[in-house]
């Protein structure tokens, strides 16, 4: 009886220790592929910033021309109306354009600066994915 209890807790302590060893190596895995993920995205958001460069360069020229558009409508040079009126058209399309430029300044910023809530976002939504898989799998469904 004491061989064969001794046997049982030699066996359980086996299998723990293989366990840890197990979570022990997924572990070093996930940490491995975090890493490699949030190397990935630092190398993408360092691709962005020339783009971000080119942005604020569109976004001086759309300054210049919408001043110039101005400028000449201002200045008394056009007296045709359907001009004047296609001169303002064309003032509220660069406004409009000068808008979304700065918005997408923002975000291509945002991304460069803070790679880290791009990288915590991604690895959230791979994680409830995964969840959902395998709740599908053991068929259990969520409480509503």
């Amino acid at each position: 009886m004491a061989k064969t209890l001794k046997d049982l807790l030699l066996a359980m302590l086996n299998a723990t220790l293989i366990l840890v060893a197990l979570c022990l190596f997924l572990g070093w895995k996930l940490a491995s592929t975090v890493e490699d993920i949030t190397m990935v995205f630092s190398e993408k958001a360092q691709v962005i910033a020339p783009l971000r460069d080119e942005i604020r360069g569109v976004q001086g020229e759309l300054v210049a021309l919408r001043s110039d558009l101005a400028d000449v409508q201002a200045g008394g040079s056009v007296t045709d109306i359907s001009e004047k009126l296609r001169i303002s058209t064309a003032l509220v399309k660069l406004d409009n354009l000068e808008e979304g430029m700065q918005i997408t300044q923002a975000r291509i910023a945002e991304i460069t600066q803070t790679p880290g809530v791009l990288i915590n976002s991604a690895i959230e939504k791979s994680a409830d994915v995964v969840a959902d898989r395998i709740i599908a799998i053991r068929g259990c469904v969520p409480s509503s």
